[in-house]
């Protein structure tokens, strides 16, 4: 059975895709009215503990004001006192007493703390005493039973008010939510996400429960639904929410099922229902988008469907068709969508950094994300160490058979890539060159010698051939090289324009060169500001008429700063100046 095309609902999901970032971070907006807004005081409170009290507390031995031992046995016994004590004295229903005085251990505890009794008889009667003339704040064990923490309610409970009975429609709605199902102990919950709820008035949540059970929500999957999405019960009936699930169970899936793939933070509904039709575009046969989702439900439910969202986006702007999107999602590998976009992100940034053309990077990405998004790439820098080779190779080696980059993941051990008859070669013309030099043939220096010397043997030879063709010797080429050997790692041309400034517009001779050719490993940049910079301050009579080249170049940006430039008042402000020019004329 084929599912209807509408090109026009495709463009509008994917305008919404292009809006979503890897950045991007949820964060519910959550907003209440009722007692809970009107915390914005320090609670008042006698049980209150911080999480590190409570830490320390379960390291040592409980005992009540005057030293009597808190047992389980004990602990039990105050339990019953409370329950006496909120359903007989202070007339609450008896699931709410019976709920706060056996899901409230720390307050309990506290409390415990409070009273004086020699033996575990004197327990009832000295809570009840206590509480005679000190009546709780029943908000916290009220708070504490519906599954919260201290830390977590202390700004849920109200400055002004002791009682429940104090705070409206409270119990009522609370009633009301555990008739529907709610377990009692999970409806903190809904007090952090969703306060307005407490606040509704007689029927009004009753009403909105009601309608979803209309729609044919179940009781069981509705109180789940509840717990995970408390945002569900304020203000109109959530369609998106609905016509995600009707969708859902028109393509074969049961309430159970949507049940088990809810998780505790609950899903945005209306992003898992973009997502949801977006998959649906993609996919045009019911039975693939069933199998889909059965067999992937995180690509719905993880992050609200929203790093769905994002992949298609990625694999859109490298040109994937509908089709090769449907057959990447039926070959999606079982780990999570963020963590597979992750690895896509990481994959797409190493060809990047390989300097592959854009055309073959869509190629790959188009053919092999499936297994790709389960890949995790070393770093470029150590790939291309282990390799052993350049990245033009490296980009050969990928275009020749991309699923090379299985054994480059993380964890694995990289074998160098084979010697071509191209690397042989240049290899043979490096030895000779090095041979040249002076080296001793499969000397440790000659091995030394072959790590320094970047470039293929053919350029080492040209670079040389440059140096001699602008006055060197070729001896003193040869003690230069030796000297300094990465002076050979820059092109010709770089080479050529950094001996002509110094030795033609500076005037030093060749020999200066030869006692410090270190000095051509600096850029042209660094010489032309710092030498501009020492011009102007011989013409203001504030340096020497003459300066070795080794003093003006080797030394820090600061100790120039320090030594030279901070010798005239405007000194900083001209390198600025400098600084500027130097920038515009190469943007120019």
């Amino acid at each position: 059975m084929k599912l209807r095309q509408n090109p026009s609902r495709f463009t509008s999901v994917l305008k919404w895709v292009s809006q979503l970032s890897l950045e991007t971070q949820l964060k519910p907006s959550i907003s209440g009215t009722g007692f809970l807004l009107r915390c914005a005081q320090t609670p008042r409170s006698f049980a209150t503990v911080t999480g590190n009290e409570v830490c320390s507390e379960k390291s040592k031995v409980k005992r009540t004001r005057n030293g009597f031992k808190i047992t389980p046995n004990v602990r039990k016994l105050a339990e019953e006192a409370m329950l006496d004590y909120f359903y007989s004295t202070r007339g609450l229903q008896y699931m709410v007493a019976e709920s706060m005085s056996k899901n409230s251990p720390i307050f309990i505890d506290n409390l415990l703390k409070k009273v004086d009794c020699v033996t575990a008889s004197d327990i009832n009667q000295s809570i009840t005493r206590y509480l005679r003339f000190h009546p709780v704040n029943e908000f916290e064990p009220f708070l504490e039973s519906s599954g919260l923490n201290p830390s977590e309610y202390n700004h849920l409970v109200p400055c002004d008010k002791v009682f429940l009975d104090e705070e409206g429609f409270l119990l009522e709605n609370h009633h009301v939510l555990c008739y529907s199902g709610v377990d009692p102990k999970r409806i903190g919950k809904i007090f952090k996400e969703a306060r307005e709820v407490f606040s509704y008035e007689t029927g009004v949540l009753a009403s909105k429960i009601k309608a979803y059970e209309d729609l044919g929500f179940s009781r069981l999957f509705l109180s789940k639904l509840i717990v995970c999405s408390p945002r569900v019960l304020m203000g109109h009936t959530n369609i998106e929410l609905v016509q995600v699930v009707k969708t859902l169970q028109s393509l074969g899936f049961e309430f159970e099922w949507v049940m088990e793939n809810l998780s505790d933070e609950g899903p945005d509904w209306s992003s898992v229902h973009r997502v949801l039709s977006l998959l649906r575009e993609i996919c045009f046969d019911e039975e693939k988008l069933y199998g889909l989702i059965r067999n992937c439900p995180s690509l719905l439910f993880e992050n609200s469907g929203k790093w769905t969202g994002i992949l298609v986006g990625f694999e859109t702007k490298l040109g994937a068709s509908r089709s090769e999107l449907c057959s990447l999602f039926q070959k999606f590998p079982l780990i999570q969508v963020e963590k597979c976009v992750s690895n896509l992100r990481q994959c797409f940034l190493f060809l990047k950094e390989i300097e592959m053309e854009d055309d073959e990077i869509h190629k790959v990405f188009r053919s092999h994300s499936w297994w790709l998004g389960s890949c995790k790439l070393k770093k470029t820098s150590s790939l291309l160490v282990f390799l052993k080779a350049g990245k033009t190779r490296v980009c050969q080696v990928i275009q020749e058979n991309p699923e090379e980059m299985k054994k480059w993941t993380m964890g694995s051990k990289i074998q160098p890539l084979p010697a071509t008859n191209v690397d042989i070669e240049s290899k043979s013309m490096k030895t000779q060159f090095l041979l040249d030099l002076g080296y001793k043939e499969n000397s440790e220096e000659m091995e030394t010698a072959m790590k320094n010397f970047r470039g293929k043997g053919s350029e080492l030879r040209e670079r040389f051939n440059v140096l001699v063709s602008l006055g060197f010797t070729k001896k003193d080429v040869k003690d230069m090289v030796k000297a300094c050997p990465t002076m050979l790692s820059q092109t010709c041309d770089i080479l050529e324009s950094k001996v002509n400034y110094l030795i033609k517009e500076l005037g030093y001779p060749l020999s200066t060169l030869v006692d410090f050719p270190s000095c051509l490993k600096f850029t042209l940049q660094r010489m032309k500001l710092r030498f501009a910079m020492f011009s102007w301050l011989q013409a203001r009579g504030k340096v020497d008429r003459k300066i070795k080249v080794s003093t003006m170049l080797a030394c820090s940006d600061k100790i120039f700063v320090s030594f030279f430039v901070n010798r005239h008042p405007d000194g900083s402000k001209h390198l600025e100046d400098l600084k500027k020019l130097h920038l515009s004329v190469e943007t120019n």
